[in-house]
């Protein structure tokens, strides 16, 4: 399976986060955590040890640019890694956990006010205007994360209304995700950049 979704933002936040929010809310409750993550994350070490749960994976120093994100949950070969495209970062090792059924990727600003309300309110904004997210079977999940630019196709009506089709080069994210029967552990570099150069 494989989904794709263009002109994805980071809500001009040097980061995106992948994961099941709503995994995320449970471990904040079940551990007494304030609503404030954004703090909580960057000064001890919960942070880490949710990425080592596998209920986040944080992508650091993310230029404000608009980005193409592809999930890919079968054996069909990466965009990034076909002829014409320009595959500048691969960090596999990561582990992913999954327990709603979907993960979703969201911008840092939601762990200022991690709340219930602001949880569902994401949710269903992802649902409504087609943001990043997929289905995904419960379970345990090793993931490799693939980012550089890949060749997108594009269209748009001219002042005359003629379709103009375009492509080109698009900073672009891949998450290939492999179901696994088991928690592995997490071998990646947690802290790595995830700067792609346009």
């Amino acid at each position: 399976m494989k989904a794709k979704f263009t002109e994805v933002l980071n809500d001009t936040l040097s980061y995106f986060l992948l994961g099941d929010i709503e995994l995320l809310l449970d471990y904040q409750v079940k551990n007494n955590l304030s609503s404030d993550l954004s703090t909580e994350f960057t000064t001890k070490e919960t942070g880490d040890q949710v990425v080592e749960e596998g209920i986040l994976i944080p992508l650091a120093q993310v230029d404000n640019l608009p980005y193409t994100i592809i999930f890919i949950t079968s054996d069909e070969a990466p965009e990034l890694l076909k002829e014409g495209n320009d595959l500048q970062i691969k960090e596999d090792g990561y582990i992913l956990h999954v327990e709603n059924g979907k993960i979703m990727l969201f911008t840092w600003w939601i762990l200022n006010d991690f709340t219930t309300e602001k949880v569902r309110e994401r949710i269903e904004h992802q649902r409504k205007y087609d943001k990043p997210q997929l289905e995904l079977e419960n379970g345990w999940y090793k993931l490799c994360i693939l980012a550089g630019l890949s060749q997108q196709e594009s269209s748009f009506e001219n002042q005359n209304g003629e379709i103009i089709h375009t492509s080109g080069l698009e900073p672009t994210f891949e998450f290939v995700l492999t179901k696994t029967t088991t928690k592995e552990m997490c071998s990646a570099d947690i802290f790595r950049s995830y700067k792609i150069t346009p």
